[in-house]
């Protein structure tokens, strides 16, 4: 008995340890800055008259980032149209700040607005929440994931968009949040829509870079999204409703940049989208390329094995990928079992490549593959 309990006790330690080991195995790559793209913005806000928030601030303030000024930058985004953040960083607590509509936020170029470390689940730093007419130019986060001081949650967000319209957000740089970089979804009665982010770097964030929930024209496009690491899902951008209610429609990924990301540079996950009401997705990946994501696509599919009721319909539409390139992961692309239930994929010019060199092997194998699922790859 004793031995045995010796055993099982033995046995829980080396799962623990090797789960720590699993955690801790992702290893940090510096990202190249020179593929980050940029938007000159300069042309888009040169005639723009900015209030400079500075002038809210108390007298006396400092310019390192040390004390919380959250109440002084919320009240000047309250009174003013167009505000334009002091050109140093900026502490703010765990509310956030929360932007309105019909309103423009400009960071200088050493502007930046970092989190105060907190214990909650859930924050965000900046809050565009049943808005509309919003446009953010270079907006620099730093979220707490590296000083965070509890275990609960994956939802701190950098930029958490929630039921809102027209927003626009140009050269992000969102570092070390909880969560997500940026978080899009919305409520049945209010998608998110119209909604484009162009440019930037979303690096070492603990669950994705994006995460698309629900939304109508979501447009991401030339972006930079490293090193998601922390806790799953881990990838640079996941789309992946919550429930039968989300609404996927016209998600356009262009020139998706993905590198190093703990799981994948972008994963489709449809399965809780599945339900009573029927509907039409449509996810546009185009010129897609990842380097060392542990896979660079996953392509979620529907419960396998499970015979679902017969009230249940089948996701319409179509998730279409083309010249996506995958560079050294070593899982390549993750492929469900069963796809009865899920929108159609279609692929064009897909190329994996090992070590700089066209995987022609894998290539074919994995193409096979998805052929043999009734897949279209061209």
């Amino acid at each position: 008995m004793k031995k045995l309990i010796f055993l099982s006790v033995f046995f829980v330690i080396t799962i623990s340890c090797n789960c720590q080991d699993s955690n801790s195995a992702f290893i940090y790559k510096n990202v190249n800055k020179n593929l980050i793209y940029k938007v000159n913005v300069q042309t888009k806000v040169g005639k723009i008259k900015f209030v400079d928030i500075k002038s809210y601030l108390p007298v006396n303030y400092v310019q390192n980032g040390s004390v919380d000024y959250t109440t002084y930058i919320q009240k000047g985004i309250n009174e003013n149209q167009f505000v334009k953040l002091p050109n140093f960083p900026i502490l703010i607590s765990e509310k956030g700040l929360s932007l309105k509509s019909n309103s423009i936020l400009y960071f200088n170029q050493k502007s930046k607005l970092i989190i105060t470390p907190n214990s909650l689940p859930k924050y965000q730093i900046l809050d565009v929440r049943n808005i509309e007419n919003v446009k953010i130019y270079n907006p620099k986060l730093v979220g707490d994931k590296n000083k965070h001081k509890g275990a609960a949650g994956e939802w701190g967000m950098g930029i958490n968009i929630i039921s809102s319209s027209n927003i626009t957000i140009y050269n992000p740089e969102i570092i070390n949040c909880w969560g997500d970089g940026i978080y899009i979804s919305g409520v049945s009665t209010k998608e998110s829509e119209n909604i484009y982010v162009e440019g930037g770097l979303l690096d070492n964030n603990r669950r994705n870079g994006i995460s698309i929930i629900s939304g109508k024209n979501i447009n991401i496009s030339n972006l930079y999204i490293a090193n998601t690491n922390g806790t799953l899902p881990m990838a640079g951008i996941d789309v992946e409703p919550n429930e039968n209610d989300n609404t996927l429609e016209k998600i356009n990924l262009t020139k998706i940049n993905t590198f190093n990301n703990g799981d994948a540079g972008i994963a489709i996950i449809l399965l809780n989208m599945i339900g009573k009401k029927y509907h039409d997705v449509d996810v546009n990946i185009n010129s897609h390329k990842d380097t060392f994501s542990k896979y660079g696509l996953i392509m979620g599919g529907s419960k396998t094995g499970y015979k679902y009721p017969d009230d249940i319909k089948p996701l319409g539409g179509s998730v279409n990928i083309n010249n996506s390139q995958w560079n050294d992961n070593s899982g390549k692309v993750s492929i469900a079992a069963d796809f009865k239930y899920t929108a159609k994929y279609k692929f064009s010019n897909l190329k994996i490549k090992t070590n700089g060199k066209e995987d022609i092997k894998e290539t074919e194998s994995k193409t096979k593959k998805i052929k043999e699922l009734g897949f279209t790859v061209n």
